[in-house]
């Protein structure tokens, strides 16, 4: 057998993919991206929900402990010692609203990306004057179960 025959039998046959084989792997993997990408964000909007619901529980101990020892609830973030006007992981704007001597109404109100959860894109917790808290979300016709796990 001389040289030149053993090397290779066939030096055409080359190993790896073809253009055709890649472009069709990308394809396939764009389509299962597309496919799976609604359900995770759905998923992490879900989950953003407990900044608000955290935030809301805070405030609602403040606004209880405030009232302990004021004749009234407090009307202001800053009388409850909350730095600022957002949530601890900021994808809530937080805000007291009526408060008085017999309750208060604490609201979170998405922002940034957590804004694409419309169904539940503003949270309150309200304390009646009968010593009921409430929650509530809007818009009006969400379901209030959806966003509040408890």
């Amino acid at each position: 057998m001389d040289a030149s025959h053993m090397h290779h039998s066939n030096p055409r046959r080359l190993h790896g993919f073809t253009l055709i084989e890649s472009i069709l792997s990308i394809a396939l993997i764009a389509i299962l991206v597309g496919i799976a990408l609604p359900g995770i964000e759905l998923q992490w909007l879900r989950t953003r929900r407990q900044d608000a619901h955290h935030a809301l529980a805070q405030l609602h101990l403040r606004q209880l402990q405030w009232r302990g020892l004021h004749t009234q609830y407090a009307s202001s973030l800053s009388e409850l010692s909350w730095p600022n006007s957002l949530s601890t992981a900021g994808h809530y704007t937080l805000k007291v609203n009526n408060a008085s001597a017999q309750g208060f109404e604490l609201e979170a109100r998405a922002v940034g990306l957590q804004a694409r959860d419309t169904p539940c894109a503003v949270m309150s917790l309200r304390l009646l004057a009968e010593g009921v808290v409430q929650r509530t979300s809007q818009p009006e016709n969400s379901d209030t179960g959806r966003c509040w796990p408890w």
